[in-house]
C-alpha cells in the first residue's frame, strides 16, 4: 500500500462493511455510466451529430480514438480503443466481483507487474515486431485495468477506514 498501516483488522472492517459496499457501488455506477458513455454509438441507433461530438470530446480526453485501433461492433465504432475498452471492462469485470468477494490488499509491485503485458505489447507494435492486434491490446488493458481497479479500491478503502478509525482529520 502506499499509505502507511494502520489497524485495518476483520472488526474494523466489518463494522464499516456497509460504507465500504456503499463506497463500492457508487464507484461501479460511475464505472458503468463511463461505459455506457462510450458504448452508446456502438449500441444504439442515435444518430445526433452534437451528441455524438459531444462525447467525442469527452473520451478523446482520455483515448486517442484512432479508428483503426477502436472495436467496431456492425457499422459503428466505439469512441475508445481496443486496450482503453479493455482497461474499463476490466475494472467493471474487478468491480462486480468486488461486491461478491473480499479483495486481496495489492502491493504496487502488483500494479506495476500488470503493465508490463500491456508495455510489452506497445512496445512490440511499434517496434514492428508484430502488427497492432484489437484482441492482443484488449487482453492487455483487461489486465491492467482489473489489478488498477482493485489496487484504486484498496487506498481508497484504506483511506475511509483511517478516518473511520482514527476520527476526522
Amino acid at each position: 500500500m502506499l499509505l502507511p498501516q494502520v489497524n485495518t483488522s476483520a472488526e474494523l472492517r466489518s463494522e464499516h462493511r456497509p460504507k465500504i459496499i456503499l463506497t463500492r457501488l457508487l464507484l461501479l455506477s460511475f464505472l458503468s455510466i463511463w461505459i455506457y458513455g462510450f458504448l452508446l454509438p456502438a449500441i444504439s441507433s442515435i444518430d445526433n451529430s452534437i451528441f455524438k461530438f459531444l462525447l467525442l470530446k469527452i473520451y478523446s480526453n482520455v483515448c486517442h480514438q484512432e479508428s483503426a485501433k477502436c472495436i467496431s461492433i456492425g457499422s459503428a465504432t466505439m469512441l475508445v480503443c481496443a486496450r482503453c475498452t479493455g482497461i474499463y471492462f476490466g475494472a467493471l469485470s474487478a468491480g462486480l466481483l468486488g461486491l461478491f468477494y473480499a479483495i486481496p490488499l495489492l502491493s504496487t509491485r502488483v500494479l506495476l507487474v500488470s503493465t508490463l503485458p500491456l508495455i510489452v505489447d506497445v512496445i512490440l507494435t511499434f517496434s514492428r515486431v508484430y502488427s497492432y492486434s484489437q484482441l492482443a491490446a484488449f487482453t492487455t488493458g483487461l489486465i491492467f485495468g482489473s489489478v488498477l481497479y482493485l489496487f484504486l479500491l484498496n487506498e481508497l478503502e484504506y483511506l475511509f477506514s483511517r478516518k473511520f478509525y482514527l476520527g476526522n482529520e
